[in-house]
C-alpha cells in the first residue's frame, strides 16, 4: 500500500490534470480579459486607400491632397517636392512636379499598413479601445469544428491621440471625429475556445 501522503500527492496531481484539460468557461470575466487583451494591441484606426511612400501629381489629386494636408500639420507626414518623368519608359516627355508622402518617424507609430491585406491601403491610427463591460454572449456553440460565442460589450475610446482631436481632422476624416464624439460605443465580436484560453476570431485565422 502506497503511505497517505502518497496518495494525497497522487491525487492532488490528478486533479491539477484534470483541470488543465477542463474548457476556459464562458463567462464574462473571461471573455472581458480575451477582448482586452486583443485591443490592447490592436488600436482603431482610420483608413484610407493609399500605401505610404506615395508620389502625387503638383497639378493633381487635389482631394487626396487636403486630406494629407492635417496629417502634414501634424508632424506625422512629411512631404518634399520631386520631379519625375511620366515618359520615362519612351525617353520622352518633360519632368513632372510631384509632392512625395512618406511618414514621418512620429508618424511610424501611428500610420501603418492596412489592416486588410487583399484591400491594401494605409491604416491611421489613433485610440484604443477600453472594454467597459460585457453585455450578453451566446452559448458556445460548434461552427467548422471549434466552439464560437458571439460576445456583445461597451467600450469607450482611451489613449487618444493629441492630434486627433482637431477640427482639420475632423473634416479629413469624419469617421475619426464620429467616433470621438460618441460617449460610449457597443460591438459585438467572436470569440473562439482554444486549448489556451477564449481568442478573438482574428487571432485564430
Amino acid at each position: 500500500m502506497y503511505p497517505r501522503t502518497n496518495l494525497f500527492i497522487c491525487a492532488a496531481a490528478l486533479s491539477l490534470l484534470t483541470a488543465c484539460d477542463d474548457p476556459p468557461k464562458a463567462d464574462d470575466s473571461n471573455f472581458e480579459k480575451t477582448l482586452q487583451g486583443y485591443y490592447d494591441s490592436h488600436p482603431v484606426c482610420a483608413a484610407i486607400p493609399l500605401t505610404f511612400p506615395v508620389d502625387l501629381r503638383g497639378d493633381g489629386d487635389a482631394a487626396r491632397k487636403r486630406q494629407l494636408e492635417p496629417l502634414v500639420a501634424a508632424g506625422l507626414i512629411a512631404v518634399t517636392t520631386i520631379q519625375k518623368n511620366d515618359s520615362a519608359a519612351s525617353g520622352q516627355g518633360q519632368a513632372t512636379d510631384y509632392l512625395h508622402y512618406a511618414p514621418t518617424a512620429a508618424g511610424e507609430k501611428v500610420v501603418r499598413k492596412g489592416a486588410d491585406g487583399f484591400l491594401g491601403g494605409t491604416d491611421i491610427c489613433f485610440a484604443r479601445r477600453k472594454v467597459v463591460k460585457i453585455e450578453s454572449f451566446t452559448e458556445p456553440a460548434d461552427v467548422a469544428g471549434v466552439k464560437v460565442s458571439h460576445v456583445t460589450y461597451d467600450y469607450e475610446l482611451k489613449d487618444v491621440e493629441p492630434w486627433a482631436t482637431g477640427p482639420d481632422i475632423a473634416g479629413a476624416f469624419p469617421q475619426i471625429a464620429t467616433l470621438l464624439a460618441k460617449p460610449g460605443n457597443q460591438a459585438t465580436d467572436v470569440l473562439v475556445q482554444t486549448d489556451n484560453g477564449w481568442k478573438h476570431e482574428r487571432d485564430v485565422r
